[in-house]
C-alpha cells in the first residue's frame, strides 16, 4: 500500500477516535476548531457552486468530504450530554467508511482506466483541454474541431456549446486569443447561421495575419481601396483547405461589388497585394458578373500534367470533354457544340506553349464523337503531320486551304439540298457527320499574297453560316487578327459560344489583342514560359545567380467561354517533333477507323471536281476571267437537281499596303500620309513598319518616308509625327 494512503488512513483513525472522546469534554477552544474547520469547509464548498463549474464542484466536494462530515459527527456528540454508547459507534462508522471512500476523497483521483479519458487525443483534445483550463467561459465547451490549412498549421474553427437552455455568455477575444498564445485579432466569435445563442463558431486563425494586419485589412487597404485591385469590393467568406494530392494547401477568398455593378480584376495588382509574383502562378482569380473568387496556393498547383485517354475525350452526357486539369484538381471541361449550335472555336498560343498538342487532343475528341476533321496549317509541321494520320484531311500551305475551303463551300450547298430532300437538320442525331475546319497560323493564311483574301471571305461565309450544315471553324495560331473577317459582333459572337483555349502569348500583349477579340472580356493571368523562373531584381542588385531553371508551363493556360475563364493546364499525350512513335493511338479511336464524308457527299464533291488532294493550281483562263469548274460526266446519284453555283472571280482588293505605296511619290509625312489613306491612323502606322521592313519604303527620318528608290534626305517636315 502506498505510504501517503497509510498516511491518511491513519488519520482517519485519529480522528475517529477524538470524535469519540473529545465532544463530550468541557473543552470550548476544541468546540471553536471543529466549528472553524467545519463552517470553513462548507463556505469553500458554497462559492465553488457559484462559478457553475460542475467539474471543478465535485473536485471540491472529493476533498472536503471528510471534513464537512466529522463536523457533522462531532456536533452531534456535543449536543448530547455524558457519553453514550452509541457517541463511540458513530465516530468509529465514521472512520471507517471515510477509510473505505479513501479512493474518492483524494484530491488526485481520477476514474478507472477503463473510463474513457476526458479529451481526445491529438489537437482536438490540446484545444479542448486548453479551453477549459483557461476558463474562458465557464460551463461551456467546445466540439466541431477542425484545422483548417494543414496539421502543420494552428488555424481552426470550431463551435462553441453551452448547457441546454442557456446563451453562450460575452466571450472577450483578448482572454481566448491567451488560451490558445495567438494575437487577439487573430481570434473571432460569430453567430452561426439558423442556430440560436446557445451554440457560436470560433474561429482562431494566426497564419492568416500579414504583417501584423487581419485579412480584412488588407483586402480593404490594398485591393478594394479605389485604384485597387477590385476597386469596391468586400470579403463575402474566406476558406482555408489543406493540401491533397497533387493540389498544395489553398486559401480562398469570395469577395463582391455592389449589386448593380461588375467587379474589375487586376491580376498583377492583386498578387502585389498578397505579396507574390505572377510568373509564380500561384494566385488564380476569377471573375463572374459582381463576384469573384480568389485563390491563393502555397505552390503552383499546375506542375503535374495529366496523361489523356480515350475516356476523358469522349463526350460526357452533357455534351462535354475534359481538356485538362483545372487549377484546383477539377476537370477542366470544354463543350463540343456551343449552346446555339456551332462547332466554332478558337485555340491561341506561342510556340513552345503546347498549341499542337492541345489541337491533337482535340482532334481526337471530335473524331471520338464521330466528327470528320479536316486540318491545315501554314507550313507543314512533322507534329500536325502525326495528327494528319488519324484525320479525314490533313496538310499545309495556302493553295491547300484554298481547295478545303472551296470544298466546304460547296458541301454547303450540297448539304442544303440534301436537308430540302429529306429534312436533314446535320446536327448530332443526322446520319450525316459534322465537319471541323482546322485552320491553324490564322494570319499567315489569310495574309498570302495570292490567296489570302479568298481564304479570308470564305472562311467569313464558312464561319456564319456553317451551323445549318454542320460545319464549324477553329482558328489557331500564336495571335488571331479577324480583321479581314470583318470583325464585327455577329461573328464574333458565333466564335466565343463555342471551345476557346487560350495558352500562353507572346508576353505583354492583351488576352484581347492576342485573341482578337474572342476571349471578350475576361481577365486572363499571363502564363510564363517556366514556373517561377525569373530573377528578383534584389537578386539581380545583390548579383546572386539562378542556376535553377523553373518547370515549364507547356499546356498551361486557359479555357475561355464567353467572359468565363478558368486557368488549367492540357492533358498530355506523347506528340514527338522527329516523326518517332508517338501516343496518338491512345486517344484516338481504338478502331482505328477515320471520321469521312458520306458517299454521297463525296460522290457529289468528285463531280464538282473538287475532290482531290488538294495541292494543284487552281483553274484559269490566259485572260484572267475565271475557269469554270468541271460539269460532271453523269449525274450524281441522289443530287440530280443540284446545279453548282456559278464561280465569280471577285476583284482584287485594295489593300492599305498598295493606297500607301500608290500616295507615297515623294517625301511625305505620316501625317500627310494617313490623310490620304482610307484607313485608321493604327493601320496606317503599321503599314508603314511592314514596308519599310519589307525594303518598299524608305523611312528617313521620324515620321518622314520616302519612295524605296528615291534618295534619302535627313530633313523632316515641319508636320511630321
Amino acid at each position: 500500500m502506498p505510504t501517503r494512503a497509510k498516511v491518511e488512513m491513519a488519520a482517519y483513525g485519529a480522528s475517529a477516535a477524538a470524535l469519540a472522546v473529545v465532544p463530550s469534554m468541557d473543552l470550548p477552544a476544541a468546540h471553536a476548531a471543529a466549528a472553524a474547520v467545519s463552517g470553513g469547509s462548507l463556505w469553500w464548498l458554497y462559492r465553488k457552486t457559484k462559478t457553475r463549474d460542475f467539474a471543478r464542484t465535485i473536485k471540491s466536494a472529493q476533498r472536503l468530504l471528510g471534513p464537512v462530515t466529522a463536523g457533522a459527527v462531532y456536533a452531534a456528540c456535543a449536543a448530547i450530554p455524558g457519553r453514550p454508547w452509541w457517541e463511540t459507534a458513530l465516530a468509529l462508522g465514521w472512520g471507517g467508511l471515510m477509510t473505505a471512500a479513501l479512493p474518492i476523497t483524494r484530491s488526485t483521483w481520477t476514474p478507472p482506466n477503463d473510463t474513457p479519458a476526458a479529451y481526445p487525443a491529438g489537437f482536438t483534445g490540446l484545444v479542448m483541454r486548453l479551453w477549459d483550463d483557461a476558463e474562458v467561459a465557464p460551463g461551456t465547451w467546445l466540439e466541431n474541431i477542425e484545422q483548417l490549412l494543414s496539421p502543420a498549421h494552428p488555424d481552426f474553427t470550431a463551435d462553441i456549446v453551452a448547457p441546454v437552455g442557456k446563451p453562450v455568455p460575452r466571450i472577450d477575444p483578448v482572454t481566448a486569443a491567451a488560451a490558445f498564445g495567438v494575437p487577439t485579432d487573430s481570434v473571432t466569435v460569430t453567430d452561426i447561421p439558423h442556430t440560436g445563442p446557445g451554440l457560436m463558431r470560433l474561429t482562431v486563425t494566426p497564419t492568416r495575419r500579414s504583417h501584423g494586419q487581419s485579412i480584412e485589412d488588407v483586402w480593404a487597404q490594398k485591393v478594394a481601396r479605389p485604384g485597387g485591385a477590385i476597386p469596391g469590393s468586400h470579403i463575402v467568406e474566406v476558406r482555408q483547405y489543406p493540401s491533397q494530392g497533387d493540389i498544395p494547401a489553398r486559401g480562398m477568398i469570395l469577395a463582391a461589388v455592389e449589386p448593380g455593378e461588375v467587379a474589375r480584376v487586376s491580376h498583377g495588382q492583386l498578387c502585389s497585394a498578397f505579396g507574390v509574383e505572377p510568373e509564380e502562378l500561384r494566385l488564380v482569380a476569377e471573375s463572374r458578373g459582381r463576384e469573384v473568387l480568389v485563390t491563393l496556393y502555397e505552390s503552383a498547383p499546375l506542375k503535374a500534367s495529366r496523361r489523356a485517354t480515350r475516356d476523358l475525350l469522349t463526350l460526357d452526357a452533357y455534351g462535354r470533354y475534359t481538356i485538362g486539369t483545372a487549377h484546383d484538381g477539377s476537370d477542366a471541361k470544354v463543350s463540343m457544340q456551343s449552346a446555339a449550335g456551332t462547332l466554332h472555336g478558337f485555340l491561341v498560343g506561342v510556340t513552345g506553349s503546347g498549341k499542337t498538342v492541345t489541337l491533337a487532343l482535340m482532334c481526337a475528341a471530335w473524331a471520338l464523337a464521330g466528327l470528320a476533321n479536316w486540318v491545315t496549317s501554314a507550313r507543314p509541321d512533322a507534329q500536325m503531320s502525326a495528327v494528319g494520320r488519324h484525320v479525314d484531311r490533313q496538310g499545309s500551305g495556302a493553295l491547300f486551304t484554298w481547295w478545303m475551303l472551296k470544298t466546304a463551300l460547296a458541301l454547303m450547298d450540297i448539304r442544303g439540298e440534301m436537308n430540302t430532300e429529306a429534312g436533314h437538320d446535320f446536327s448530332a442525331h443526322s446520319p450525316y457527320p459534322g465537319l471541323v475546319l482546322v485552320l491553324d497560323e490564322f494570319n499567315s493564311l489569310v495574309n498570302d499574297p495570292v490567296f489570302g483574301d479568298d481564304i479570308a471571305e470564305w472562311t467569313d461565309i464558312l464561319a456564319r453560316e456553317g451551323r445549318k450544315f454542320g460545319i464549324g471553324i477553329v482558328f489557331a495560331g500564336q495571335s488571331l487578327n479577324l480583321t479581314k473577317l470583318g470583325g464585327n459582333a455577329s461573328l464574333r459572337e458565333q466564335v466565343q459560344g463555342g471551345i476557346g483555349v487560350v495558352l500562353r502569348i507572346s508576353g505583354g500583349i492583351a488576352a484581347r489583342q492576342a485573341t482578337g477579340g474572342l476571349a471578350g472580356d475576361a481577365e486572363l493571368a499571363e502564363i510564363p514560359d517556366r514556373f517561377n523562373a525569373s530573377m528578383t531584381l534584389l537578386d539581380r542588385m545583390n548579383g546572386t545567380p539562378s542556376t535553377v531553371p523553373g518547370d515549364p508551363t507547356q499546356g498551361v493556360g486557359h479555357t475561355v467561354t464567353g467572359s468565363d475563364a478558368t486557368m488549367m493546364r492540357c492533358l498530355h499525350v506523347h506528340l514527338p517533333k522527329d516523326g518517332s512513335p508517338d501516343g496518338l493511338g491512345e486517344i484516338f479511336p481504338a478502331s482505328d477507323a477515320i471520321n469521312t464524308l458520306t458517299d454521297r457527299e463525296i460522290d457529289a464533291l468528285t463531280a464538282l471536281g473538287l475532290w482531290h488532294d488538294w495541292s494543284t493550281p487552281p483553274p484559269s483562263d490566259t485572260d484572267g476571267s475565271p475557269a469554270p469548274i468541271p460539269a460532271p460526266s453523269s449525274p450524281a446519284e441522289g443530287i440530280a437537281t443540284f446545279t453548282p453555283p456559278p464561280v465569280h472571280t471577285k476583284p482584287k482588293k485594295t489593300t492599305v499596303k498598295d493606297q500607301i505605296l500608290a500616295v507615297v511619290t515623294r517625301e511625305m509625312t505620316a501625317k500627310e500620309i494617313r490623310a490620304a489613306v482610307d484607313a485608321t491612323p493604327g493601320t496606317v502606322r503599321n503599314a508603314l513598319s511592314d514596308l519599310v521592313a519589307t525594303g518598299k519604303l524608305t523611312q528617313v527620318d521620324h515620321g518622314l518616308y520616302a519612295p524605296a528608290q528615291a534618295p534619302a534626305t535627313l530633313t523632316p517636315g515641319l508636320d511630321a509625327d
